[in-house]
């Protein structure tokens, strides 16, 4: 087959001045992350020659955090590229396996641990979003424990950013030294259908945001009151599609593995 120019933003990680957010869940600034990930603290832009199929090897920082981007997979899973919603190139996650080893891979982000870690949250406020289209066996799927989207800490630990779908619903869950506070959707989201999904954490609330980017339908929003307290992960990593361990490795209890396809992630910590 042959190689295809393609464009993909994949990823715009973030840390930015308190400024409102847009529509799109992007802070305004002077450059829109949404258009070019250059002014970024970490952006990925994906325009070189990739071939839908091949296996997504990793990738680079284009923006100014000291970041390590790479793939992590377990039970054979891999990542593919695949077309994205916009006409370019999007990240293709393993499909749903009913029986056998449980293929599961995830983008992992490390952050220096020699440095400041600069996508730790604190106590400001926080925008985590993402394009994706789920496959039809993420919704309703007996057993599913939640589908992870983005997440950075585990369940139990002192910190934790998460959105996912859970049994098809998206929620997201935020956690740190004054407890946790999770909102949800009312409803699980129409599978092989591209959504942007954006939690926002301001001041004492955490918002929830579903647009769907198929229709003409008005974004739907959930909110929940309440404050996290200081949200520090001390160099634990990021990671997009599945769960991971302290070590980056994917969970070996659950992997929580989202099934489907995944175009655009923007963490911003302002």
């Amino acid at each position: 087959m042959p190689a295809r120019k393609v464009g993909l933003v994949l990823l715009a990680l973030g840390i930015a001045g308190g400024c409102g957010v847009s529509d799109g869940a992007v802070p305004p600034r002077a450059h829109d992350p949404a258009r070019g990930l250059r002014e970024v603290d970490l952006g990925l832009g994906f325009d070189e020659v990739v071939v839908p199929g091949d296996l997504v090897p990793g990738a680079v920082n284009d923006g100014t955090a000291r970041v390590d981007i790479s793939v992590v997979t377990a039970g054979g899973g891999r990542l593919t590229w695949t077309p994205g919603r916009g006409g370019g190139a999007a990240v293709r996650t393993p499909a749903y396996a009913a029986e056998g080893a449980v293929p599961a891979a995830a983008i992992l982000v490390r952050t220096d641990p020699a440095a400041p870690d600069p996508l730790d949250p604190g106590s400001n406020d926080l925008v985590v979003s993402v394009d994706f289209r789920a496959d039809p066996a993420t919704a309703g799927r007996a057993g599913d424990d939640g589908d992870n989207l983005v997440q950075r800490g585990r369940f139990g630990e002192p910190a934790q950013l998460k959105i996912q779908l859970d049994h098809g619903v998206p929620s997201c869950r935020l956690a740190g030294t004054a407890g946790e506070v999770l909102v949800a959707g009312d409803g699980p989201v129409t599978p092989e259908r591209w959504y942007r999904l954006t939690c926002t954490r301001a001041g004492a609330a955490v918002r929830l945001r579903l647009v769907d980017l198929e229709g003409s339908a008005a974004p739907r929003e959930w909110t929940a009151t309440g404050d996290p307290g200081v949200i520090s992960f001390g160099h634990v990593p990021l990671s997009i599609g599945a769960k991971v361990a302290e070590r980056g490795r994917i969970a070996g209890d659950s992997a929580d593995q989202f099934h489907g396809t995944i175009d655009r992630v923007v963490v911003d910590v302002r």
